[in-house]
């Protein structure tokens, strides 16, 4: 694909709506929800001169989109998945190259594909020849496609700014990636892209990594994210909770009566009652109050609605303690329904993704692309470990050990689990020989033959 300023510059405007979606589905993964941008509560427009009695602001946001987010991520990719070749050596092999931030750049990889739609993994040789690999942000990444029905991703236009140490200016960087090089552009004073000659880099760079050194994982089929499910449900929670707080701190259900007002007109009143907290009356005048009670039940009782909506539109667990209690497995798998759902969802698309970071570690490492790829998953969720391991006994003699031992409630690494127990038992035959049952040699003085 030819790349040009004019390709950059459209490229970017197409990405807008991209980025806009994803920014608002971060500010709600950090808790800044719509309640706390200007303009959200109404009680800000109130709180004037003509409405003293409406002062109170409160913007109180609640963290339902991150604590869904986690739910999701944690049960999904707490134990990152297991990859197995078919050979144990290169099995070993692809476990070194991923090393110890494997778990952490995955979760981060869960928690950008359910923020944005993707999270994108991109991958590199260092100035040392050693396989690298991390989370990109999404809102930097706009990836080409082909047009064949498999939109295969031919390049990937990376958009971030940098500052210039000499000018002391924010400067567009934009890098554009294909399976074979990358080249570096750079925004000038006219609005258009140049090349960008990058220090010890140059225009562009090879990369002989065999494949656009860019992956996507997608938080499910319709690259969308989880905010969607739910959005309006936190904003209607946030809302009346934000305007309960406003009641109890303004008490605004409070009328006042006046009889024989002394004052000139209402803004003698509101002014008079604001500032020098007392209200003038003549002759048998005087003030009384009604006042209104809150409808406590009602709001509870609607909130109590939108909270178990927000689980069931977002698929989570609700963490009520007396939704669990003493549940067998089989109750404690109808909880984690819906979640089950949500993340098999995910899982799909991140099994693509991780297929191809092992076979770009193959090539890396000069080793023949593997055709079939086996990926365990393991599932974070509170269980019933009696049940499990009472299944896993039973299954014995029916399916096979490496099976059994795999999904055994305490083993996390049925490789290693394997191995030790061979050794256990190759040990209890040594012990048993030596102390036990020894061997019988027939041709030994004393023995039958030697009688």
């Amino acid at each position: 694909m030819e790349i040009n300023s004019k390709t950059i510059l459209r490229l970017r405007e197409g990405h807008g709506e991209f980025i806009k979606q994803a920014e608002e589905a971060v500010r709600y993964y950090e808790n800044c929800n719509k309640i706390t941008q200007k303009g959200a509560n109404s009680n800000s427009d109130m709180a004037t001169e003509q409405h003293p009695l409406r002062l109170a602001d409160n913007r109180i946001s609640h963290d339902w989109h991150r604590l869904l987010v986690t739910q999701k991520i944690g049960y999904l990719l707490t134990y990152p998945p297991i990859f197995d070749v078919g050979d144990a050596a290169i099995n070993c092999r692809i476990i070194q190259t991923l090393g110890d931030n494997y778990a952490e750049v995955s979760t981060a990889l869960g928690v950008d594909a359910s923020n944005c739609g993707v999270g994108w993994l991109h991958y590199w040789r260092d100035s040392s020849g050693t396989f690298r690999y991390h989370t990109v942000d999404p809102s930097q990444v706009i990836p080409v496609f082909s047009d064949r029905l498999g939109s295969d991703l031919i390049g990937v236009l990376r958009c971030y700014t940098q500052l210039n140490p000499q000018t002391g200016c924010i400067e567009q960087i934009s890098e554009y990636w294909d399976d074979q090089r990358v080249r570096f552009y750079k925004r000038n004073a006219n609005g258009n892209y140049a090349y960008f000659d990058y220090p010890t880099i140059g225009t562009e760079m090879r990369h002989d990594l065999g494949a656009v050194p860019f992956i996507p994982f997608y938080n499910n089929g319709d690259h969308t994210s989880d905010l969607i499910l739910y959005k309006d449900l936190i904003d209607a929670y946030d809302k009346v909770v934000s305007g309960f707080a406003n009641d109890m701190e303004d008490v605004q259900e409070v009328i006042f009566v006046i009889k024989n007002y002394g004052g000139q007109d209402k803004g003698q009143f509101i002014r008079d009652l604001k500032l020098e907290k007392t209200i003038k009356v003549d002759g048998e005048g005087g003030v009384d109050t009604i006042r209104a009670e809150i409808p406590f039940e009602a709001r509870g009782a609607f909130l109590d609605r939108i909270r178990k909506q927000i689980f069931v539109s977002g698929m989570g667990v609700d963490p009520d303690p007396q939704q669990f209690g003493t549940s067998s497995g089989v109750a404690l798998k109808y909880l984690y329904s819906l979640l089950e759902l949500k993340s098999g969802l995910m899982e799909v698309q991140f099994r693509k993704g991780y297929a191809q970071l092992i076979r770009a570690i193959c090539r890396h490492h000069g080793m023949t692309e593997p055709v079939k790829i086996a990926q365990t998953w393991t599932r974070n969720a509170i269980q019933n470990d009696l049940e499990t391991a009472q299944i896993a006994q039973q299954s014995m003699g029916v399916i096979s050990d490496k099976t059994i031992i795999k999904n055994h409630p305490w083993v996390e690494d049925a490789e290693a689990e394997q191995k030790q127990l061979e050794k256990e038992a190759a040990d209890s035959e040594k012990k048993q020989e030596q102390y036990g049952f020894p061997a019988l040699n027939p041709t030994s003085e004393g023995g039958a033959d030697g009688q």
